[in-house]
């Protein structure tokens, strides 16, 4: 029997995922989690061979976090990263953590027992197509121009400056600023790039 434990904090996927699964005859869910500070004790707990992880989850801890902390005990426990963003970071910082695997959320029924099955037998399963970068914890893209700021942003260009590279006023670059502020929910721009810069998008391509 192939032991699954489900972990995601929006409850119609949970329930949704587990029912999915528990048809297969060769498998068993051992536990649905809804909140990052359980899963660690509820893995010592029921031993799961295979574990679908939500990238962004409510509480502390994220998926990757603990993907992370869960490989570094367990290497041969299997884990596979869900995300309902197709954000080309999620996948290198998926790969980065140790995941198994990865999957999007709209994929169908059939494409996560797939992918369970073929994770189980030691396959890695990544996506052939990457999605775009998106930024805050709503997922939202920018436009090229704002990205074009952005970019310029992490090289410590002044507002002015930033203007005169692109052309456009001190105005609409200030306008700019404000929108993606206001699109991504971070306080200050500041914060903005340094996600940028996390995510390896700060450089111009």
């Amino acid at each position: 029997m192939i032991r699954v434990l489900v972990i995601d904090d929006q409850k119609i996927l949970l329930e949704g995922l587990a029912a999915i699964l528990s048809q297969c005859d060769d498998v068993e869910i051992v536990g649905t989690i809804p909140f990052s500070e359980m899963v660690e004790s509820a893995c010592s707990l029921t031993k799961p061979d295979v574990i679908f992880m939500d990238i962004c989850m409510e509480g502390k801890n994220s998926g990757i976090e603990l993907t992370k902390r869960l490989k570094e005990k367990n290497p041969g426990q299997k884990i596979i990263i869900m995300t309902g963003f197709q954000d080309i970071s999620f996948l290198e910082m998926s790969r980065d953590a140790g995941a198994d695997s990865f999957i999007y959320k709209e994929s169908s029924a059939a494409a996560f027992i797939e992918c369970m099955k073929r994770t189980v037998a030691g396959e890695q399963i990544y996506p052939d197509v990457q999605g775009n970068v998106t930024f805050g914890v709503c997922g939202v893209t920018l436009t090229e121009r704002e990205l074009d700021i952005l970019r310029l942003i992490c090289r410590n260009l002044s507002y002015q400056e930033i203007a005169d590279e692109l052309g456009i006023s001190k105005r609409t670059v200030s306008f700019h600023i404000s929108n993606m502020l206001s699109k991504t929910g971070h306080k200050s721009i500041v914060g903005l790039a340094v996600e940028a810069a996390d995510k390896g998008y700060a450089s111009a391509p």
